[in-house]
């Protein structure tokens, strides 16, 4: 349960609740740092050189970040904190996993760049207009950074697109897929689309 205060924060958030955000947050920055460092790696000619660069800097801060929501799930007893690691109830797995199994990894960069992260940078900043400085401290920190890092990773990803023979690699059809799984996946706080 969830108390509202005036202005549509939030007075706190239990801990459950809190656990379930950190791990779905963990997941997600997983799954990130993993399809950046495939599209990093990836030597077919599938991208250019600064691209398949911005992707293994951008699967890094992904992994740093991953391990720093690791660091902030809970430590109870009867808590296995590995188990609250998972995708969040909702369809955004698959479509994450739609991202990653495009055959042009152009693609799969592009909806990275102008779709999922846009969004996450959004569900960050909803969570830390609505969290408890007091007993959210230490989330907030790791928000804080989070979307700093998003916001600069977003512009230089744009930069790199728009520049780029093929300009902004986006999906027609696989942008508004993963925008769409993001916003019907539950266990974010609501945003408005980026």
């Amino acid at each position: 349960m969830v108390a509202e205060a005036e202005g549509g924060t939030r007075d706190w958030r239990g801990i459950d609740e809190l656990a379930g955000l950190v791990g779905a947050y963990c997941w997600v920055e997983n799954r990130i740092f993993e399809l950046s460092g495939a599209w990093a790696s990836d030597e077919t000619g599938g991208l250019e050189p600064a691209l398949r660069v911005w992707c293994a800097g951008a699967s890094r801060r992904h992994g740093a970040l991953a391990a720093h929501w690791a660091e902030r799930l809970p430590v109870r007893a009867g808590v296995d904190r590995a188990a609250l690691v998972v995708a969040p109830a909702g369809p955004l797995a698959g479509a994450l996993g739609a991202m990653g199994a495009t055959s042009d990894a152009g693609v799969g960069v592009g909806t990275l760049v102008q779709t999922a992260l846009p969004r996450l940078r959004a569900v960050y900043a909803q969570h830390r207009r609505t969290a408890s400085a007091v007993s959210e401290g230490p989330i907030v920190e790791v928000l804080t950074a989070a979307l700093q890092d998003l916001s600069a990773e977003i512009s230089s990803g744009r930069a790199l697109l728009a520049g780029s023979p093929g300009g902004l690699l986006k999906d027609a059809a696989l942008g508004p897929e993963v925008e769409r799984e993001l916003a019907e996946t539950s266990v974010f706080p609501t945003v408005l689309p980026s």
